[in-house]
Order: C-alpha cells, then sequence, then structure tokens
C-alpha cells in the first residue's frame, strides 16, 4: 500500500508538471506514454511476442502515433483525426497483405484497435489542454479516479449486488452508484472553482456536473473493457512500470475511456453557455 501511495503522490506531481504548462511538453509526454501504452497492449493482445524485437505491424502502429501527434500539434484540432485512423489502418492492412501470412489477421485487427484505444483517445489531453479554460478542463478526465475511489468505499460500506459478476466479480451496483454521486460532488465542486476563478457564469456548475456524470459511468466502462482484455488473455497486469500499479494501462485504463468523452462533451455544452 505505501508502495502505491507513493507512486500515486509521484503520477499527481507529474501531471501537474506537465497539464499546468502544457504545450509541446504535454504533447512530448503525451507520445511517450502513448507509445508504452501501445506496447503494453500488443504484448497483452498477442501482437508482440516476449522476447522478441518489434514486429512490422507494431512498427507500423508507432509509426502511425508519430503521424498522429504530429499532425495533431500542427493542426490543434480534432478534425483530422479521421485522417491518422485511416492513415493507421491503411498502414497496418497494407504490412498485413504484403507479409502474409506472416501475422494473422486478429493480430493486424488488434494492432490497430491498439492504436486508437490508447494513443488516440490520450491525444484528446492535449486539445482539451488547448481550449478555453484549457487549464482547468485538462484536469476532468481524472474524475475518473475519484469515481474508482468512491466506488470502492461505497462497495465495502454498501455492496451486495454484483455489477459484472463474472467479469470483475468484486464490483457492485451500490459501489458504481458512489462513485457516480462522488464524482457529481467533486465535478459542482470544481465546477464552482471554475465559475468563481475564471467564467464568473453559474450555468459551467451544471455543465461540470453533466460532464462528471456521464464521465463517471463512461470510467466505469473503461475499467471493465481493460478487465476484460487481461482475462481474455489471462494476465494480471499490463506491466510494471508504475510500482505498486503495474503499467500505464493498469493506471489509466478508465482515465483513457474518458478523455474524449469530456473533450466533447465540453466542445458541445460550453458554447451554451453565452
Amino acid at each position: 500500500m505505501k508502495t502505491r501511495v507513493i507512486s500515486g503522490i509521484v503520477i499527481a506531481l507529474v501531471l501537474a508538471g506537465v497539464l499546468i504548462p502544457g504545450g509541446y511538453l504535454l504533447a512530448a509526454v503525451l507520445t511517450i506514454v502513448s507509445f508504452i501504452s501501445y506496447f503494453e497492449l500488443t504484448r497483452a493482445t498477442g501482437v508482440h511476442e516476449d522476447n522478441k524485437k518489434v514486429n512490422a505491424l507494431e512498427a507500423c502502429g508507432y509509426a502511425s502515433i508519430i503521424v498522429h501527434y504530429v499532425q495533431m500539434i500542427l493542426v490543434k484540432s480534432h478534425k483530422y483525426f479521421v485522417f491518422s485512423i485511416l492513415f493507421a489502418f491503411f498502414l497496418i492492412m497494407v504490412c498485413y497483405v504484403l507479409s502474409f501470412p506472416k501475422f494473422k489477421s486478429v493480430q493486424a485487427v488488434a494492432a490497430f484497435f491498439c492504436f486508437v484505444y490508447a494513443p488516440v483517445s490520450m491525444s484528446f489531453v492535449y486539445l482539451l489542454r488547448m481550449r478555453p479554460y484549457g487549464q482547468y478542463f485538462a484536469w476532468i478526465p481524472f474524475i475518473a479516479w475519484v469515481c474508482d475511489t468512491c466506488a470502492y468505499f461505497a462497495g465495502r460500506a454498501f455492496g451486495k449486488h454484483k455489477l459484472a459478476p463474472v467479469l470483475s466479480p468484486k464490483k457492485t451496483i451500490e459501489g458504481s452508484i458512489g462513485g457516480i454521486l462522488g464524482s457529481v460532488i467533486v465535478g459542482a465542486i470544481f465546477g464552482y472553482v471554475l465559475y468563481v476563478n475564471a467564467t464568473h457564469d453559474k450555468a459551467v456548475i451544471f455543465v461540470l456536473v453533466i460532464i462528471t456524470f456521464v464521465g463517471s459511468i463512461i470510467a466505469q466502462l473503461g475499467d471493465l473493457l481493460a478487465s476484460g482484455i487481461k482475462r481474455d488473455h489471462e494476465i494480471k497486469d499490463y506491466g510494471k512500470i508504475i510500482p505498486g500499479h503495474g503499467g500505464i494501462m493498469d493506471r489509466f485504463d478508465s482515465v483513457i475511456f474518458v478523455i474524449p468523452c469530456v473533450y466533447f462533451l465540453a466542445a458541445v455544452l460550453f458554447p451554451l453557455m453565452q
């Protein structure tokens, strides 16, 4: 537990160190984290084989990550993300066809899935930071950790009915509800802080309540998805890079799912305040 807490503090400090300044530093860190998460996912899904060098499918994935972040930094918008996604799709599929039958079709599909799942989703943090009041909104996806914590304690105190007994036996419906309520309360507080210090519009409180309500539900789905992948491939953790937590995907699984959700909700709801 001590190791886990210390690692959590270090993660929080690193987040503050990149989210506050934003810009190229944030983009660089996200690129590195995307590389690590992509490796963890390709290893978990069978694209990468242990004790072997990076294969052609993985190389296509890493190249796609670079292309994705370069175009994102240059354009500073999500509107060309379709280019990155299609680039990755065609590059990986061409690699699969030209090297056939070296790789199985399921490996090619997994390589593309791993690219969209983590690197593309993570990149929306950069776009959130670039939005108006981004120094505040960039923190919102991490409401997933608030949800996890509240769900844990609510489940311990009141949990009786299993949420997903086969996939995650310890999660309960009561814990899930507690996670949502805790997230909404924190969202309302965060909205009040944003109202007082930046927007001076009380509507931002309701916007943050909506975003954190939806985000807390998405976060729990993201957590279950990551657990499902691990169970399918019979692994305990995605990696060992974070002491006490496991890999990047073990610590950020729920956050990754929430990031694009927060971005698009903010893009839709925030202008309605004007």
